[in-house]
């Protein structure tokens, strides 16, 4: 947890993660130590089909979780989706379709997230054609190289806001190895004035939180403008429903902020910056119409 320079409170968390409870390669208490040595506040336990529930370990918040999936080929569309913090386990069989998915999670009281839209090879079609989700994953470490491919889910994401929806954006391990280019690499930072289930699921819910690998940013609009702060950075790039934009980038050594003129065709705007280290962090998309 952090504290802002206004005074908010900041909780660090991972919302994918699995264990041997399904095909993850720690025992759920490992697992547990791990993440809260590195200085998680929360996390869900999302093993396949297999419902977790919600639990204090050792001062770490688990939140109840499951990850469900529907579908084996891409072209007919493969799906999974993240039950978080659902009050009670989400009335589901194999065979549920990813609407079915969706639509038990929000009966639960969960916040239901479309996992790792790239890596699936979902279309945006396909995103389109669901409703009621409340995220999606811009980035997935485990499918990353050394294990896989396709991390990074961003043109899905901008392609979906281009047609006028915008999900929360989270970053989540989806930890299965627990090797170093997967654990504890993509996380979120929630603001909320505590770390309980209620307070954080309130704040995913508002979209009060942003994603990230390392650098912390903070954006907001205002009038004709989207300002950002943030931790120092090599780049700060506006992405944005308009194809062409002159000056969206931003390059430097140490950069701590940039304001964008919000242009005339755009009805959405989302920022990403990335450090010396390469580690990027992602806002929110912020709707300018």
């Amino acid at each position: 947890m952090f504290i802002d320079r206004s005074g908010k409170k900041w909780w660090k968390g991972n919302l994918h993660l699995h264990t041997t409870v399904s095909d993850g390669r720690k025992d759920p208490e490992e697992a547990y130590r791990i993440y809260r040595e590195a200085g998680y506040d929360f996390i869900a336990r999302t093993d396949h089909w297999q419902y977790g529930t919600e639990q204090i370990a050792d001062g770490i918040l688990i939140l109840s979780g499951c990850e469900y999936d529907s579908g084996r080929i891409a072209s007919s569309g493969i799906y999974h989706i993240l039950s978080i913090a659902a009050s009670e386990e989400p009335e589901l069989t194999h065979g549920a379709g990813p609407q079915e998915i969706i639509d038990a999670i929000r009966r639960a009281d969960g916040y239901a997230v479309l996992a790792h839209p790239a890596w699936s090879l979902n279309t945006c079609e396909q995103m389109m054609a669901l409703t009621g989700y409340d995220a999606t994953e811009i980035f997935n470490s485990v499918s990353g190289f050394p294990h896989n491919c396709r991390p990074d889910s961003s043109l899905l994401v901008d392609q979906v806001a281009s047609r006028g929806r915008f999900p929360g954006l989270v970053a989540d391990d989806d930890v299965h190895f627990y090797t170093e280019s997967e654990v504890c690499r993509s996380y979120i930072f929630v603001q909320a004035e505590e770390c309980t289930r209620e307070a954080i699921l309130a704040s995913l819910r508002a979209k009060r939180y942003f994603a990230t690998q390392g650098p912390r940013l903070f954006v907001k609009k205002e009038d004709d403008r989207i300002v950002v702060e943030c931790d120092p950075v090599r780049q700060i790039v506006f992405y944005s429903d308009q194809a062409f934009i002159w000056d969206r980038t931003r390059s430097g050594e140490a950069l701590t902020g940039a304001v964008h003129r919000i242009h005339a065709n755009e009805t959405f705007v989302r920022v990403e910056v990335c450090d010396a280290e390469g580690r990027r962090g992602f806002s929110q998309i912020i709707p300018v119409r």
